[in-house]
């Protein structure tokens, strides 16, 4: 349950980074009266709470572009300074958090930005201990310890606790983003020491358009996962395959090609190629002759309609090796068949997997199937919710056409 139904940031969270940055200014510029310096830090702990809510999308997930305000203010403030900014700027973020999370996760969020600031300020200090001095080349040598510090912090935190689906995020994942913020954290604190405030304003200018960049890059993504997964439920809507059959097949796909070590593009391959499969079935007049068609030429075909597509030209090469026993086997198209075959056997019924187990080990011919079988024998054993996940994958597909059939029957 969210908690933030009463407060106004449940509408729209960027009232709360609208109003602490209101706030940040209207102190920063009380503090330039004499006696109300003190009101600086202050400032700067609403500020860190306002970006710390401002996210760039990136593959990894949302990122604050707070990061680079934090690991800038590292490198620039002294230690007795920084602490109490970051841990008032992340304690700011927690009724926020409450309106869009629940508890647990709101929590998490807290406790992964927090450990990594205090991980942060206690590098930078160590590192403007050994080496002092507010020169450009030394503020740019504390940041970037700071930062380094900071997003090794962050990145083994969400190791530490990986995504609901059981991916981990793996460092050339979050490289790109990663170095963006650290890139701007350095020129706001070099621009801050070199001309002041208003310098540091216009170099954290370059910050905006990342998080516009990375939203793009999102946002073509998901048009992309959008698109696989809209041409995988054809098949399905026709009756050629079971419901949801190409999500569950994605599923034990991803996780048998992670348990066998294949590269990220092979991943995103074998599931593309799980999802879209049975496209060349299409192409029948009459879903019920899907038994007695030819399933080498359907293949065929269905290689051809990704082939036009340019950008799914490989997925169509892997679903014809999927379906034409007379080719080499490869890794991943052992990977696909197990996993489809798999899914076959057990559908939404987690308690036919030891038995599909053993029909799947008995029937494999090849080096590449008797692994692929092996890995999904590990991964069942090591991680069984698997099977939740991929029935939980393929639940919107059984259960928009139950509620359909209770509409219409």
């Amino acid at each position: 349950m969210r908690g933030g139904a009463a407060w106004p940031f449940a509408r729209d969270r960027r009232l709360a980074v609208e109003a602490f940055l209101a706030a940040s200014a209207g102190l920063a510029l009380l503090a330039q009266v004499h006696g109300l310096e003190v009101l600086t830090l202050a400032g700067l702990a609403l500020l860190v709470a306002a970006t710390l809510l401002l996210s760039v999308q990136a593959p990894v997930g949302p990122v604050p572009v707070g990061y680079a305000v934090v690991i800038a203010l590292a490198g620039l403030l002294r230690a007795g300074e920084f602490f109490p900014v970051a841990a008032l700027g992340v304690l700011l973020t927690v009724l926020p958090l409450l309106a869009r999370y629940d508890h647990v996760e709101a929590g998490r969020l807290v406790v992964r930005w927090g450990a990594a600031s205090f991980v942060a300020g206690g590098a930078a200090a160590l590192s403007a201990y050994l080496v002092p001095g507010p020169s450009p080349m030394r503020t740019l040598l504390h940041v970037g310890v700071a930062g380094v510090s900071f997003l090794a912090a962050d990145l083994a935190s969400r190791n530490w606790r990986p995504m609901a689906n059981g991916a981990r995020t793996r460092l050339h994942q979050a490289a790109p983003v990663y170095v963006s913020l650290l890139c701007g954290a350095g020129l706001i604190a070099v621009a801050y020491n070199e001309d002041g405030v208003w310098m540091a304003i216009v170099a954290g200018l370059p910050l905006v358009l990342t998080r516009f960049a990375f939203d793009r890059y999102a946002a073509a993504e998901e048009a992309y996962r959008q698109t696989i997964k809209a041409l995988s439920i054809v098949p399905e809507v026709a009756g050629v395959t079971p419901l949801g059959h190409g999500e569950r097949s994605a599923v034990y796909a991803v996780a048998m090609a992670r348990e066998l070590g294949l590269p990220d593009d092979a991943t995103e391959r074998v599931a593309t190629a799980a999802r879209l499969h049975h496209i060349g079935y299409v192409t029948l007049d009459d879903p019920q002759d899907a038994h007695n068609a030819n399933r080498l030429l359907l293949a065929r075909l269905g290689g051809d309609i990704l082939r036009e597509t340019e950008f799914l030209a490989d997925v169509g090469d892997l679903i014809e090796s999927v379906h034409d026993d007379t080719r080499l086997v490869t890794r991943e198209a052992a990977v696909v068949r197990v996993a489809t075959t798999f899914d076959d056997m057990i559908l939404e019924n987690p308690e036919r997997a030891p038995g599909a187990l053993e029909l799947l080990a008995f029937n494999q011919s090849g080096p590449y199937g008797a692994a692929a079988v092996l890995a999904l024998r590990r991964i069942l054993e090591v991680d069984p919710a698997v099977l939740d996940r991929a029935v939980a994958s393929g639940a919107p597909m059984t259960e928009a056409a139950a509620a359909s059939k209770a509409l219409h029957g």
